[in-house]
């Protein structure tokens, strides 16, 4: 009972603790004037039940501290408030958060380039993968693998060279770059999981 209580009272704290940060964030975004930037209830219900919320966790603090229970009060109250400022910033950092969590992994960024350089060694393509700008091209878009590649050879993209990259497919959503020798030109191909390609230039995938 001793480890039984402690336990529950965190998980509830916690659970409590991310209720009343949602409610707090529910009566931000509650305008006096009618101002409602999202689908909230008014300002007033809002506060009633961040009152119903934090009521049941005063009385607990107040029972137990008759009871002399000081170690599972310090529970409560540390869980319930790192609960709270947990939730907002997980909140305004969600974007992030699950830029983090799409963003595809090191292991699948390699396995993709892995395929485009097999394409371009049995093709002789003039084209030199770029890992380092791949990578950080990958965690700018986020939500696909990104390959950029450099041209090799002088003077304009040729789409006989192109061709080849343009048909292939991937079991994961896939941008490759192609970037002329003089740093002027590119074309970009999208190449989704369900084999449909789009290019920046539809000249070079037709």
């Amino acid at each position: 009972m001793r480890i039984i209580l402690p336990i529950i009272a965190s998980i509830l704290s916690i659970g409590g603790g991310w209720l009343f940060g949602y409610l707090i964030m529910l009566l931000m975004l509650s305008g006096d004037e009618g101002l409602i930037i999202f689908d909230v209830p008014p300002a007033s219900h809002t506060l009633l039940y961040l009152v119903l919320t934090l009521l049941p966790f005063v009385v607990a603090v107040y029972v137990l501290n008759k009871k002399e229970k000081s170690g599972i009060i310090g529970t409560i109250i540390v869980c319930f408030i790192a609960s709270v400022v947990m939730y907002f910033i997980v909140l305004f950092n969600q974007s992030a958060i699950l830029d983090y969590f799409r963003t595809p992994s090191k292991h699948v960024q390699l396995e993709i380039q892995s395929q485009v350089q097999q394409v371009i060694n049995r093709n002789q393509l003039p084209f030199v993968i770029d890992p380092k700008v791949s990578e950080r091209q990958t965690q700018d878009e986020a939500i696909r693998t990104v390959v950029y590649m450099n041209t090799t050879t002088e003077g304009d993209l040729q789409k006989n060279e192109i061709k080849p990259l343009a048909r292939m497919s991937f079991e994961t959503d896939v941008r490759l770059i192609i970037k002329d020798k003089e740093d002027v030109n590119y074309v970009s191909i999208v190449i989704d999981k369900g084999k449909e390609v789009s290019c920046s230039d539809e000249y070079y995938c037709r």
